[in-house]
């Protein structure tokens, strides 16, 4: 029986002599080294003869033709402390001999060793250029490495300083023309410091290297065998080192060579039996089929060599086991120095895992065996990777264990352990498995990832006991490996150097593995009872087969589970990536698209860690400002890795918004720290210098927390509440004053007290506002942003306008004491906030502000502040300091007001207007103060920062007034049309309508422009829109000016003004157009000039009439003397006048012929008065009042025939030609009230009675007509003045006061103060006057006013014919005039039949 020595106890032992030496120093990265970590510290002496599984160094053909794949940096170095991560520390360990971390996890790490020689590197830089193939290797045991190609090996090494010499040794040729790199295998337990070095080509030359560093022959001297007759076009491809001086070379069909090294008379080489099925058979081969077996114990002719390890030793002396897996069989031999190798099985294990994966994972999937290792309990481990038959998709790793009763009988599968890593196709062939010492530590190296296992407890356990996968970067591939002290894997990478990933088996065992039940794993060996499983038993944790693009990144479990890898993801990447690190800490999100839920989960526990210090990586043995610019770059370090990974759209705002303020609160608490140590280096004997540590103090002790060192207690373990201790010494500073303030010395430490407690906001809020906009863009956060930021929380804003208020106080009473220049400025400056003399608070845009600034203002504070005084000490340098911080005190409240106005604003609150209005005042305010102060140039940055544009015009006229003209041009370049309205606006506050006007420059007339049409739209009766047409006629646009020419001239109230506005309007279309293209162009600009012409004429008829009326006033004596009494003077403009004298007044102006009107029709009386005065103090009138005015009853004196003939068919005329500006229905309205008093300014009832007699002749009833002021009034309209009919006509039946009027009427019509004249008038009693006329229509109506209308009508109409007929020049008779005639008649006729129906 074969048994197994106790691997735990010589490693139990080995650990107790490394805990009796001296302590090492700790890693930076932890302030506990665990015992597993002992790979750290650099071995001083070589393993005993007899150490287990050290023998296989394995090579990866690494093809240099490739190119390389470099990662840039992510920062530039002013903006990233993250380039310098921890730099120094690493290579100070390095030279105290201990080795840089480069991963840590719970149960494992991975350690940079040593780099490679100069010379090393030169060669490997060399065969990459040629494309040669190139192997590498290390050993732990010796601590020495190679690389070899075709023709040379390099060896040197790596884990002693005193022996840095590269030996070159010469390998053996190839005979069969092969190019690729000799087989090599370094031989440890030799002489310390020393190693022997196996090497064979594959055409079977083999040389022996017995010392490399201390032989007598050196590098030239070696033993050397030709192997090559026993191949038979076979090719050695392996070898394993399976004793001191015993080494098993395998070929590529399977045939296994043992060679003894120490031999005197040289190597000596015999063929393991069958080892290759060509042999005979032997006792065992006969007994075999003797037994009934029928598989071969050997190798089959057409089997080809999978991998090779050396296994277990056995009690026989100097023997060991050797493992031998082939494409269908696994074999195990007993190989011995002084005994003869015996067979123990060979076993057909590619059936067994075929039917274990058809079993798992579908009969469609095909296994393939790529490696094998052996445990130290003598089972075998073999490396499968699964595909999906007839697709090129990745395939999946997994590891088969197969375990034998005893040491002679055939194995069976007990476990087959599906891993999470993924393999490309084309890398298939070149994935390896280690088991170092025998576990437990399991390595599946590919030349980009490790995949890193533990083996269970049990070897029927359904997963290994821990499992991690360890990337490497594409330009730092694996190349090379070997085994390591206490199952460590010692890694050679293309670049770098040797790496040493090392497992803590104990930890690895002990953890329960996530998603497969319940099992507890308490040993570490296998048992040796446990029954065989078979394939079918095999527990399954996933029935699918799944896809292998996801399951590579796909832990198992629900959210929980993936948290807890993303996280374990997370401190590797944010601890130990830095761009001189081989490894790729690459991170996949679970979510194919949107937020990730576990990720956010993850990086947040990983942030809060960083900002508690409850990170087990943070350095526990820096200091306090080391560790918190270590948290820091770390805390900086996770959106760097989210963003390296492109997973910084896999999280939502908020978490990036937490992410970022994480980071600026430790920016915050490092600028604190280093702010106060300077204070405490000073030693002033001053409240202030302790403020900070005392606020600390008190914080802490407020919430239930006492420490010794306060604010280093704070700054390190209670980081996130930084913003708050800001607040809390803000409120303590007044009451801290007023204890102060009661001497003269106290006063003076008051003032320090006031001037400390802003500059500890300042140092606070300036470093997070500072890592916040320097990084802005990595965390993909607007300047915009939504979310409420912890620096724009309302405390924060409060304390920061309230410091900025105190430090501006503190300004002045230092400078009241100890410089007049500055005080005197800041006495007579005005600025916005203060309050007026009426109460009100001045505001940007008034009058008052004002301050004064002269260009030698900073010459003069130059000779007066000290240059270098301490604040402390002098009062003149804290005035200075003071001056100095008010700058950069208020671009801190500013930032914090604008961040929190786009906070509240998105959330609709209430007080977003407010808090607007607050931050506009306290912005200009503090704008201007700064000029006051002498910090010109910083208030026109601050103003240039947040776009005060008001703010910044006034500064260039109060500042710089002397370039004002080149500032003010550069600022439009900059800033465009915003800045230029500003500057429109600021001119006209001021009325200062020539400067603004006169300008030269095209640039400023076209924003101009914009800005006078704007404010046009905004105020139409504005100044703006009163200056506009001027400015348009500079431009020479015409068009614009003629329209608002015309507009003005409808707002004008005064009718001189309208009718010089209209000509201009008239003479600038005529411009626009010419005289010539008007009368032949279109409709609508002949519309245009018509419209102007008649607006002109309205002019024109109320001037006449305004003339008219003031020639009556003027006639009446009556009227004259009453107005020329002082007591009763009638107010023409429109004021209101009381008393009976006034009404007579207006009575005898008006000459009424019904002296009874102002009792009879008491409203319409008052309404006419009200428009006599606004008439006769040249008011425009509208077009309404104007026909009211005409056609008001018994208005005008009977000795003006003429004026009274004319007024009726004047108001129709103007009615027609001001259609434009009244609606229809008020057209029609005017139309019918217009008529309805021409019909009624008759005298119908006694026309009626002289005409009803029997003997009335033609020509008495056409004298009679003739004579009325109807019929003057329709030969006016239709002859003399061509009106069209039957648009401006109204028949008697139809010039009724509608119910549609009256609602007219009554909504639009008089809507004016009526004067107190006539007590009781309203709109209803104007309206029940104007019913008034309907009676007087119907009366007349009665006594045959339609009739006698259509006679009237019929006549004019005959008039019409004659006078047409003579202007056309026609003979005065003719069928054509009957027919003309005839038409006229008729359409009357037709008009009339339509009204009666």
């Amino acid at each position: 029986m074969f048994t197994t020595p106790s691997i735990r106890i010589r490693r139990k032992q080995a650990e107790e002599a490394d805990a009796s030496q001296s302590e090492r120093k700790k890693q930076a990265t932890g302030s506990v080294r665990p015992t597993w970590l002992a790979p750290l510290q650099q071995p001083e002496a070589r393993k005993t003869q007899g150490s287990f599984g050290d023998g296989k160094a394995h090579v990866f053909g690494l093809d240099f033709a490739t190119g390389e794949n470099s990662r840039g940096d992510l920062f530039a170095a002013s903006d990233a402390p993250e380039e310098t991560d921890g730099g120094g520390e690493e290579e100070a360990e390095l030279e105290h001999g201990q080795l840089r971390t480069l991963l840590r996890g719970d149960s494992h790490a991975v350690f940079a060793v040593s780099g490679f020689p100069e010379q090393v590197s030169e060669f490997l830089k060399a065969a990459r250029i040629r494309a040669e193939p190139v192997s590498c290797g290390a050993s732990a045991g010796a601590q020495f490495a190679y690389a070899a190609s075709a023709s040379t090996c390099l060896v040197w090494a790596y884990g002693s300083e005193s022996y840095s010499s590269v030996y070159k040794l010469e390998m053996p040729p190839n005979s069969n023309g092969d190019k690729g790199a000799p087989v090599i295998s370094l031989i440890s337990d030799t002489t310390p410091g020393d190693v022997g070095v196996v090497a064979c080509s594959s055409s079977g030359q083999l040389r022996y290297w017995d010392r490399v560093v201390f032989g007598l022959g050196g590098t030239l001297q070696y033993l050397s065998v030709d192997i090559s007759p026993s191949l038979q076009n076979d090719a050695c491809v392996r070898a394993v080192q399976a004793y001191t001086d015993l080494v098993i070379v395998a070929t590529q069909r399977g045939k296994l060579f043992q060679v003894s090294l120490g031999d005197s008379t040289g190597l000596a080489v015999r063929t393991l039996s069958r080892s290759s099925g060509s042999g005979a058979g032997g006792m065992l081969e006969r007994v075999s089929s003797f037994l009934g077996s029928s598989q071969p114990l050997g190798v089959a002719p057409s089997d080809s060599l999978v991998g090779i390890a050396a296994g277990a030793r056995t009690e026989m002396r100097q023997s060991r086991e050797i493992l031998m897996l082939t494409r269908t069989r696994l074999l195990k031999w007993v190989v011995s120095r002084s005994h003869a190798d015996r067979l123990l099985y060979s076993s057909d294990v590619s059936r067994v895992i075929s039917h274990a994966v058809a079993q798992r994972f579908g009969e469609d999937v095909d296994a393939t065996m790529l490696d094998v290792a052996a445990t130290s309990s003598g089972d075998a481990c073999i490396l499968v990777a699964m595909q999906a038959a007839g697709t090129g998709q990745q395939a999946r790793l997994a590891v088969a264990v197969f375990r034998s009763a005893n040491s002679s009988t055939d194995p069976s599968i007990a476990a087959l352990w599906p891993l999470e890593h993924t393999c490309d196709p084309h890398t298939i062939s070149r994935s390896r498995l280690m088991l170092p010492n025998g576990g437990p530590g399991l390595f599946v190296v590919l030349p980009s990832a490790v995949t890193v296992l533990a083996l269970p407890a049990l070897a029927s356990s359904s997963c290994p006991a821990f499992e991690t996968s360890v990337s490497f970067r594409n330009s730092d591939a694996v190349v090379g490996f070997g085994a390591g002290a206490d199952s460590s894997l010692e890694i050679v990478c293309s670049l770098s150097g040797i790496l040493r990933m090392a497992i803590d088996g104990d930890s690895a065992q002990s953890q329960k593995p996530i998603g497969f039940g319940n099992n507890v794993l308490g040993h570490t060996e296998f048992s040796a009872d446990a029954e065989p499983v078979d394939a079918a038993d095999i527990s399954d944790i996933d029935p699918a087969w799944p896809n292998p693009a996801s399951q590579a990144s796909r832990p198992a479990g629900g959210i929980a589970s993936q948290t807890r890898a993303f996280i374990a993801q997370l401190e590797q990447a944010v601890f130990f990536d830095n761009p001189r690190s081989p490894l790729s800490f690459s991170i996949a999100s679970h979510s194919s698209s949107g937020i990730d839920t576990a990720l956010q989960a993850a990086v947040l526990q990983v942030s809060k860690s960083i900002l508690d210090s409850s990170s087990r990586f943070i350095a526990g043995r820096l200091d306090t400002g080391a560790q918190l610019r270590e948290r820091l770059r770390r805390a900086h370090a996770i959106i760097r890795v989210l963003s390296a990974n492109g997973l910084v759209d896999r999280i939502d705002t908020s978490t990036r918004v937490r992410l970022s303020a994480a980071a600026e609160k430790l920016a915050a608490a490092v600028a604190l720290w280093s702010h106060q140590n300077d204070l405490w280096a000073r030693q002033h004997s001053s409240p202030a210098t302790h403020l900070l540590s005392n606020a600390a103090d008190a914080f802490l002790e407020a919430r239930g927390l006492r420490s010794r060192d306060a604010l280093r207690e704070l700054l390190q373990h209670h980081t996130c509440s930084v913003g708050d201790l800001v607040v809390f010494l803000h409120g303590r500073v007044p009451a801290l004053r007023r204890a102060l303030d009661v001497s003269e010395r106290g006063a003076h430490d008051s003032r320090l007290v006031e001037f400390e407690a802003s500059r500890i906001a300042i140092v606070a809020m300036l470093a997070a506002f500072r890592y916040r906009f320097r990084h802005s863009d990595l965390y993909a956060l607007a300047s915009n942003c939504s979310e409420e930021l912890w620096t724009a929380s309302a405390e924060i804003a409060d304390i920061l306008s309230e410091r900025l208020e105190n430090i501006y106080a503190l300004c002045r009473d230092l400078s009241s004491r100890h410089c007049a220049p500055i005080y005197e400025r800041m006495q007579m400056a005005v600025l916005p906030g203060d309050t007026n003399h009426d109460g009100t608070d001045v505001s940007i845009s008034d009058e008052a502000v004002c301050i004064d600034y002269s260009q030698s203002a900073p010459s003069e504070l130059a000779a007066v502040l000290p240059a270098d005084d301490d604040p402390y000490v002098s009062d003149m340098a804290l005035l200075r300091d003071c001056l100095n911080i008010v700058g950069p005190l208020a671009n801190l409240c500013f930032r914090s007001f604008v961040d929190r106005i786009t906070f509240v604003e998105t959330r609709s609150a209430p007080d977003a207007a407010a808090l607007v209005r607050r931050y506009n005042t306290l912005r200009s305010r503090f704008l201007l103060g700064l000029v006051a102060l002498g910090r010109v140039q910083m208030a026109f940055r601050l103003s240039e920062e947040y776009h005060d544009l008001t703010t910044l015009v006034v500064l260039v006229f109060a500042a710089d007034a002397a370039n004002a003209a080149d500032c003010l041009r550069r600022y439009i370049d900059m800033f465009g049309s915003d800045f230029a309205r500003a500057l429109f606006a600021y001119y006209e506050r001021r009325q200062a309508w020539a400067s603004l006007l006169y300008t030269r420059d095209s640039a400023i007339d076209r924003l101009l422009k914009e800005f006078i049409d704007t404010s046009e739209h905004v105020s139409p009766h504005g100044p703006m829109a009163q200056i506009g047409w001027i400015h348009d006629i500079k431009l020479r646009d015409f068009g614009g000016a003629a329209a608002k020419l015309a507009r003005a001239a409808r707002d004008s109230d005064d009718t001189c003004q309208a009718r010089t506005m209209l000509s201009l309007s008239k003479l600038s279309f005529v411009a626009l157009e010419g005289l010539d293209s008007i009368a032949g162009g279109n409709e609508i600009k002949t519309s245009a000039y018509s419209r102007l012409e008649d607006a002109l004429e309205l002019c024109e008829v109320q001037d006449s009439l305004h003339r008219f009326m003031a020639e009556l006033v003027e006639s009446n004596q009556q009227g004259m003397q009453l107005a020329a009494k002082p007591t009763n003077k009638c107010n023409m403009e429109g004021g209101s006048s009381s008393g009976s004298d006034n009404c007579d007044a207006y009575d005898a102006a008006m000459l009424t012929t019904s002296p009874e009107l102002r009792h009879s029709r008491p409203a319409l009386y008052a309404t006419y008065c009200d428009f006599l005065r606004r008439l006769l103090a040249s008011r425009v009138a509208s077009t309404e009042e104007m026909l009211d005015a005409l056609t008001f009853p018994d208005n005008i004196p009977n000795t003006n025939e003429h004026f009274v003939n004319e007024r009726y068919c004047l108001a129709v005329d103007i009615l027609s030609r001001s259609g434009s500006n009244l609606t229809k229905h008020a057209q029609r309205a005017a139309l019918r009230s217009i008529w309805r008093r021409v019909f009624i300014s008759d005298d119908w009832k006694a026309i009626h009675l002289r005409l009803s007699t029997p003997n009335t002749t033609d020509i008495a009833l056409r004298s009679e007509l003739i004579a009325t002021n109807l019929y003057h009034t329709l030969r006016q309209c239709l002859v003399l003045r061509e009106l069209p009919h039957p648009e401006c006509y109204v028949m008697p039946a139809d010039a009724f006061v509608t119910a549609d009027d009256l609602e007219y009427f009554a909504d639009n019509r008089f809507c004016l103060q009526l004067k107190d004249s006539v007590e009781g008038t309203t709109i209803d009693t104007i309206i029940g006057e104007y019913k008034l006329e309907d009676k007087d229509l119907s009366l007349a109506i009665n006594n045959g006013l339609v009739g006698y209308y259509e006679e009237m009508f019929r006549i004019v109409a005959e008039d019409a014919k004659d006078a047409h007929r003579q202007r056309e020049g026609k003979p005065d008779c003719g069928m054509s005039d009957d027919l003309e005639n005839k038409g006229v008649e008729d359409e009357y006729e037709n008009d009339v039949n339509m009204d009666s129906e």
